[in-house]
C-alpha cells in the first residue's frame, strides 16, 4: 500500500511540474511589445526598434495585432519583419484593425524566413494601398512567440485576442 501511494505522489508531482514548466515556457515566449506608427502615404515604410530573434526555426512564429487604426475598424495595414538593413525576413501580411479597445483585433502568428533566425529584426508596416493619406495605428507585436506554425498552415494563422 505504501509503494502505491508513493508512486501516485511521485507521478502527481512530475505531472504538476511538467504542466507548470510547459505553461512558463509558452508564456515567457509569447509577449506583447507596444507599437505606434504613423503610416506614411504612398506605402512608405515605418518600423519599430530591433529585437533579437534567437530561434533557429522559421516555424517559430512572430506575432502582430493591430487594435486601432485611424483609418477605421476592419481596415487593413500590411506588416512584416525585416532586418535593420531593410532586408525582408518574413512574408508580408495584411492585418485587420480592431475597434480601438485594447483587447480588440486578432493575433496574427506568422512564420519567419531563414534570414530571421538568430537575427535582430524589427516590425515594419505600410499602407496596404497606394493612398495619398497617412494615418496612425496602434497594437502589439512579438518577434518570437514560441508558438510553432501548425503543419496545415503555409505562412500564418489567426487567433482571438486572448488565445
Amino acid at each position: 500500500m505504501k509503494k502505491g501511494k508513493g508512486r501516485v505522489i511521485a507521478l502527481g508531482t512530475i505531472l504538476a511540474c511538467s504542466i507548470g514548466l510547459g505553461t512558463l515556457s509558452v508564456e515567457a515566449g509569447n509577449g506583447n511589445s507596444v507599437y505606434t506608427f504613423k503610416i506614411k502615404k504612398e506605402q512608405g515604410n515605418e518600423f519599430t526598434r530591433t529585437e533579437y530573434r534567437q530561434t533557429t526555426t522559421e516555424r517559430n512564429t512572430w506575432k502582430v495585432r493591430m487594435y486601432h487604426s485611424q483609418e477605421g475598424t476592419n481596415t487593413y495595414t500590411t506588416y512584416w519583419l525585416e532586418r535593420s538593413d531593410g532586408t525582408n525576413v518574413s512574408p508580408a501580411l495584411d492585418v485587420k484593425a480592431g475597434n480601438k479597445d485594447l483587447k480588440s483585433g486578432r493575433n496574427y502568428y506568422i512564420k519567419g524566413n531563414e534570414g530571421a533566425n538568430a537575427a535582430n529584426v524589427r516590425l515594419t508596416a505600410e499602407n496596404n494601398t497606394a493612398s495619398s493619406s497617412s494615418f496612425s495605428v496602434k497594437g502589439y507585436w512579438d518577434e518570437e512567440t514560441g508558438r510553432i506554425l501548425p503543419g496545415q498552415y503555409k505562412t500564418y494563422y489567426i487567433t482571438e485576442y486572448n488565445k
